[in-house]
This record gives structure tokens, sequence and C-alpha cells, in this order.
């Protein structure tokens, strides 16, 4: 399988939060195996390099803060005052904050001491995306700038809520509510396309719904421009583990077809989520694989259908879903907004 060159940050970056959750003396061993090319390992590794750095800040000692007595140096970002971390990834760590002049939550994602200057301009594109976009179902950007010490930052949206799996489940959501959240994604997905920006990493983890109910798009990190000139952007908020890394990724993606990404591809993703909401499980075995086999599987593997594993779902919902998670992009529905009437007229009959 050959990973094309114009995606191919797409694969350096999963294959290092893949990685970097592996006990260092596995990492090797799984690049071995997983890298297409010695260049594409290389790469990884400078990441895993920079990621161990970017750890080594500044610290107080405060008795109290941690079990080994080690306290997080926040970085100093004038009107706002940090509250703690939520999350680091390998360029950029995030916090929550209050902004001091109105009281506003915000998540401030500043980035790590170190970063080269391919993630200053990633992590410049992103807010770049951020500022095309003004929906109520996506995170909004409040404002960028630098820390004290001279370090880029993103203030946006705090989400006080939990990603969507989790939140079904909290709240015993039966199908209908189910479908109404992602059509309420789609609805999200549909402002974005129209600005010309493809997400490109749609999965639970980056869907959170908000204690209101209302479904938020977050992680803009790898979107595209799709009118543009195609830069990817930095890093996730948060690492993830092997199967989350890769198994909600599009065909064209697992493949490198660059050329091949756009809209449809959020729409599979979303698809995806939907399909894993409703029945448990994705539409191709994953369990105990390893990330080529599971890129495989997302190119290969025939899809199991929505009503093989919940008959009761038979129809129009089933047909729709079918539709599409299609290998072929052009087989899909071709905007957000054809997928999101496929799914309301499907739910129709739900009880």
């Amino acid at each position: 399988m050959s990973i094309g060159a114009a995606d191919r940050w797409v694969m350096v970056r999963r294959l290092f939060e893949a990685a970097v959750d592996l006990p260092q003396d596995q990492r090797l061993a799984f690049l071995d195996s997983a890298c297409a090319d010695e260049g594409t390992r290389c790469e990884v590794l400078g990441l895993l390099a920079a990621d161990e750095s970017a750890v080594d800040l500044p610290v107080d000692r405060d008795p109290a803060a941690t079990n080994e007595g080690v306290a997080e140096r926040f970085p100093e970002v004038l009107g706002f005052r940090i509250d703690r971390r939520l999350g680091a990834g390998g360029t950029s760590r995030v916090y929550e904050a209050t902004c001091r002049e109105n009281g506003a939550r915000v998540a401030l994602k500043v980035m790590n001491v170190g970063a080269n200057g391919q993630a200053l301009q990633r992590f410049r594109q992103e807010s770049r995306i951020l500022s095309r976009l003004r929906h109520s179902g996506i995170v909004q950007l409040h404002e960028s700038g630098h820390t004290v010490d001279g370090h880029v930052y993103l203030a946006m949206d705090y989400v006080d809520g939990t990603t969507i799996d989790h939140w079904c489940r909290q709240n015993a959501v039966d199908d209908r509510r189910k479908v109404e959240l992602c059509i309420e994604v789609l609805a999200a997905l549909s402002h974005a396309h129209a600005a010309g920006v493809v997400h490109r990493d749609i999965k639970p983890h980056n869907v959170l719904v908000a204690s209101s109910g209302r479904p938020l798009l977050v992680d803009f990190g790898v979107a595209r421009l799709h009118r543009d000139d195609g830069n990817r952007t930095g890093f996730r908020t948060e690492t993830g583990n092997l199967v989350g890394t890769f198994a909600y990724m599009s065909p064209e993606q697992a493949d490198g077809k660059a050329s091949r990404i756009g809209p449809s591809t959020d729409i599979y993703q979303v698809a995806l989520v939907l399909f894993e909401l409703l029945t448990g499980r994705l539409p191709y075995d994953i369990e105990d694989r390893g990330a080529m086999a599971l890129l495989k599987a997302v190119l290969f593997e025939r899809r199991v259908r929505l009503s093989e594993a919940r008959e009761d779902l038979a129809g129009p919902l089933d047909e729709a879903l079918h539709r599409a998670l299609d290998v072929d992009p052009s087989k899909r529905p071709q905007s957000a907004a054809e997928f999101a009437d496929l799914l309301s007229r499907a739910i129709a009959g739900l009880e």
C-alpha cells in the first residue's frame, strides 16, 4: 500500500498519536511494522523526540499538586487566568482558562516549547480555518496571540460536555435522538464545507455534546481548505489509542488519495460515528489489529450493513448508511445537506 506524498502529514500524525501512547520500549517495534518507508519512520521519531522534550517544562514544587509533589507551571497569557490543563499533544497543550474581563471560560491551546517552524505554520493554519467558521455547532475561535514568553496561543470556546458516544450511553438516548444528533453535526459540516473547510477527523472524540444537549464539532487539527492550497494543520489536543487513530479513516485517507478528499470524506466519517452509536461497533472488524491491518480493513473489507447488526433497522436508514459508507467517494451523498435529508426521511418511521 502506498501513501501519497500529498497526504503524508495525516499519516505521520496518526502514527505519532498511536506511538506516543505506547511504552517507550515498544515504540520502535511498532514503527518498524507500521511505517510504509524509512522517511515516514524518521518523521515520526522526530515528533516523538520533540514530544519528550516538550514535557520538560519548568515546574513549581507543590506537595499537594500530584503524587510526586510536582505541579506544572502554567503559561502566562495576558487577560486570562489559567485554571487547569485539559490535554496535550506533540505540538501544543490545551488549558481551561477564565477571561479576566468578563469571567467567560475558554479553552487555550498553546504551542509547546521547542515546536518547529512547520508546526507553527500548521498552528496558524488552524487559526485561519477556525476564523472562517461561525456556527453554533462548531467550537468558536475568540482570539489568537502570544503568551508572555512568546508562544502562540488560540483562545476557543470551552465546551462543558462529553463525547457523543459517552453522552448517548450516559443518557440512554434512543435511536431517533442519535440520528438527530448526527443531523445536527451535518448542519455544522454544511457550514464548514461552504467555507471551503473539510474536517477530516470526525470521530466520537471530536464531537462533544454540551450540557444543553447540543453537539459541537471540535479539533480542526488536520482540517484542510479544499478550495485552497491543501496545507494541513497540527495535532489533536489529546493523543488517542491505536484503534481510535486509524479506525475512523476514510478509504481515500487510508490510501493517501489526497485528490479524492473532500466533503464526502466528512460524510463517510459521520456515517461511521452513527453506525457505531446505533450498533456499538464499526462496520468492519477492528479488534486486535495493528495499524496496517486496520488500514487494509478500511480499504478492502466488506462493510457490515446496519440491518445485519440491527435487523429492526432494516429499510431507509440502512440504505442511507450503506450509501454513505461506500468505498468510492463519488457514490456517497455529495453534500452534508443531502445526507442529512436522507437521514431525516429515514427516521420518520422510527419509534
